[in-house]
C-alpha cells in the first residue's frame, strides 16, 4: 500500500523534465554493491562505517557522453564509475577506497560530468577500482569534501568533489542538496526517491522554514560526515516515554545529546544496543538473534506494530510503523513452530564505531528514518575556497510521516491479512540464504496445493452423483419394465438429486472467495490449511533465497 505523503512522488515524475536540478531515484536490492567503508585513507585508516542492508538508490549521469548508472550516497565524498570513459585525461595518481570486503585501488582520471542538469569539466574521479563493483555503473558520494581521498591525493581545488565544483562554478546556485526517500507498492519501483540540487521538491518547500541544524565538527577531519546533535533524549519509545541517551562521542560540544549521521548509503539505522532494547524489548514475542558477520538484530512478529519517534529542535519526527518492523519471512530453526517473523529495523551497532580510539557517532540514520524526514543539508563554507563570510553548514528536516494515518496503513498491512510487502529482511540483513524460507513461497505453494485439492473434491463429487443418478434411473427402469401395463400416473414424482446453481467463479485474489481465520496458518503449520493467503501480485526481495 502506498503512503499517503507518497502522492506528490508520481506527480514530480511527470515534472523530472522540467526541473533541471532534479533527479528522481530508484531503490533496489544490490548484493553486487558492497557496502563503502567510508573515508577509506591510503595511509590505511579504515573506519567501519559500513552497512548491513543493500538497499541503493540510483540515478543518472554522465562522463564525456557516457551513461552511467550510479548509486547516490550522502554518506562519502568520492565518485568513481566501473568502466573505462572515452577520451578521458589520466591524472597520474591512484586513490584507494575502502570497502566492506576489503580494498582496492583505481585510477584518477577526469572527464565532463553531467549530474543533476550541471555540467562540470574536468571532474576527478577514479575508475575500476573494483571487480566487486560488478552489476553497477558506480557511486557519486555526496558528503562533506574533508572525506575525499581523490581531493586528499590530489592536494589540489582541480580534485574538489563534484559537489564542491557544481556550487563553486554556479555561485547563484544556493549551495544545498535535498534527499527524500519513499515507499511504494509498485513492483517497478519500489523504493522510490528525488534528490535536488539549489532548490527544494515541489510541495514540499516548507523545509525552508523548518529549524536549522548545526551540522557538528568531527574530531578526526578526514571523517567528516553530515552530523547533527539529536535532542536530550530526544527518541520517545512504543510507551510514550523519552528513552535515557547518553552519547559516547569524544570532544562532543554537548555530551548530553546524541550525535547522529544522516547517510543514503544505509538501509538500516544503527543505533546503540540500549537504544534498540528500548524501542524492540518490550514487543511481544520479540527476541535478540545473533547472524554471523552481522552481529545482533531484533526479530519481532510482523503484526506487531511499534511506535518511536525522534526530536530535533523540539520537532517531532515520528517513524512509520513499516518502517520499524522491516519485511516478512521466516527463520528456520529460530522462530519456534515456523511462525511468521520480521526484523527490527533500527539495529543495534553491527560495528565499532570508533575511528583512532575516538567515537565519532552515536548512530546512523539511514533509509529507514529518512522515508520520515525529507533531508536538507545546506553545506555552507564546508565548500573548498570558502572564506570567513560565508554561513556555517547547517541541516534541516521536514516530516513526511502522519502517526495516525502511518498506524492505520500498518494495520491494514500486517494486521488484516495482506500482505506485509515491504523492505525484506532476507537482502537487507545478507545472512546465509540457508537460514530463511520466504512465507511468501510456502503461501503461494499452500495456495496452490489447496486449489488442486478442492478441485479434486468436486469432481469427485459431481461424480458421485452422477453414478448415483444412473443407479436410481436404472433401477427405476427395471421396475418399470415390471409393471407393465400399469396406468402411467403410477409412476412417482421425480425429485432432484442436486438443485444448487453451479457456483459463481471468484479469482483467488477475490477476498469474498476467501475462508476468514488467515491466522490459523501460522499457528499450525504442520496441519493441513484450511484457510486463504492472498498470493502476493509481484516478487519481493526476499524471493532470490528461495
Amino acid at each position: 500500500m502506498r503512503s499517503s505523503f507518497l502522492v506528490p512522488f508520481s506527480l514530480l515524475v511527470l515534472l523530472d523534465g522540467i526541473s533541471a536540478t532534479r533527479l528522481a531515484l530508484q531503490g533496489r536490492a544490490s548484493p553486487e554493491l558492497p557496502a563503502l567503508l567510508r573515508r577509506g585513507m591510503l595511509s590505511g585508516q579504515v573506519t567501519s562505517l559500513n552497512d548491513s542492508g543493500n538497499i541503493n538508490h540510483y540515478a543518472n549521469i554522465s562522463l564525456n557522453g557516457k551513461t552511467y548508472e550510479t548509486a547516490i550516497d550522502t554518506g562519502s565524498s568520492d565518485l568513481f564509475v566501473t568502466s573505462a570513459v572515452p577520451n578521458a585525461t589520466d591524472e597520474h595518481y591512484n586513490a584507494t577506497i575502502s570497502y566492506a570486503s576489503g580494498g582496492a585501488t583505481g585510477e584518477v582520471k577526469a572527464a565532463t560530468l553531467e549530474f543533476a542538469g550541471f555540467e562540470i569539466p574536468d571532474q576527478f574521479y577514479t575508475q575500476n577500482i573494483s571487480s566487486g563493483f560488478a552489476g553497477t555503473g558506480g557511486l557519486i558520494g555526496l558528503g562533506p569534501s574533508q572525506g575525499s581521498v581523490v581531493r586528499l591525493e590530489g592536494n589540489s581545488s582541480a580534485a574538489d568533489t563534484p559537489l564542491d565544483r557544481i556550487f563553486r562554478q554556479n555561485t547563484s546556485t544556493p549551495n544545498y542538496l535535498s534527499v527524500l526517500l519513499g515507499r511504494s507498492d509498485d513492483p517497478d519501483d519500489p523504493y522510490p526517491g528525488d534528490l535536488t540540487i539549489g532548490e527544494p521538491l515541489q510541495n514540499y518547500t516548507d523545509i525552508l522554514k523548518q529549524p536549522r541544524l548545526n551540522v557538528t565538527v568531527s574530531s578526526v577531519n578526514e571523517f567528516q560526515h553530515w552530523q547533527t546533535l539529536l535532542d536530550k533524549n530526544g527518541i520517545i519509545g512504543p510507551d510514550g516515554k523519552a528513552i535515557p541517551i547518553t552519547s559516547q562521542v569524544n570532544h562532543s560540544i554537548d555530551p548530553s545529546r546524541a550525535t547522529v549521521i544522516f547517510d543514503t548509503g544505509f538501509t538500516l539505522p544503527q543505533v546503540p544496543g540500549y537504544v534498540a532494547k528500548a524501542i524492540y524489548g518490550g514487543v511481544n514475542g520479540s527476541y535478540l538473534y545473533n547472524i554471523s558477520g552481522i552481529g545482533e538484530i531484533w526479530i519481532l512478529p510482523c503484526n506487531e506494530e511499534v511506535n518511536a519517534t525522534f526530536l530535533f529542535a523540539g520537532v517531532q519526527y515520528p517513524i512509520h510503523p513499516l518502517d520499524l518492523n522491516f519485511g516478512k519471512g521466516e527463520l528456520t530453526g529460530v522462530v519456534p513452530n515456523g511462525a511468521e517473523m520480521c526484523v527490527g529495523a533500527f539495529q543495534p551497532f553491527s560495528f565499532d564505531p570508533r575511528i583512532n580510539d575516538e567515537v565519532i557517532y552515536d548512530m546512523i540514520l539511514g533509509m529507514a528514518f529518512l522515508r520520515n524526514a525529507y533531508l536538507l543539508v545546506d553545506l555552507g563554507d564546508f565548500i573548498d575556497g570558502s572564506n570567513s563570510t560565508t554561513a556555517a553548514p547547517y541541516i534541516q528536516l521536514l516530516s513526511v510521516t502522519n502517526a495516525t494515518e502511518a498506524s492505520q496503513e500498518f494495520a491494514q498491512q500486517r494486521q488484516n491479512g495482506t500482505s506485509a510487502g515491504d523492505l525484506n529482511a532476507s537482502d537487507a540483513l545478507e545472512t546465509d540464504s540457508s537460514s530463511l524460507i520466504t512465507t511468501h513461497t510456502v503461501t503461494k505453494s499452500t495456495i496452490k496445493m489447496a486449489a488442486w485439492v478442492i478441485a479434486v473434491i468436486v469432481a469427485a463429487v459431481v461424480v458421485a452423483f452422477l453414478l448415483l443418478g444412473i443407479c436410481c434411473f436404472c433401477i427405476c427402469r427395471k421396475r418399470g419394465k415390471r409393471s407393465k401395463g400399469a396406468a402411467t400416473s403410477a409412476w412417482p414424482a421425480a425429485v432432484p438429486v442436486w438443485s444448487a446453481a453451479p457456483p459463481s467463479y471468484r479469482s483467488l485474489q477475490d477476498p469474498l472467495a476467501a475462508p476468514q481465520a488467515h491466522d490459523e496458518m501460522h499457528k499450525n503449520p504442520n496441519s493441513a490449511p484450511a484457510v486463504y493467503a492472498p498470493e502476493q501480485q509481484y516478487n519481493t526481495v526476499w524471493d532470490r533465497h528461495v
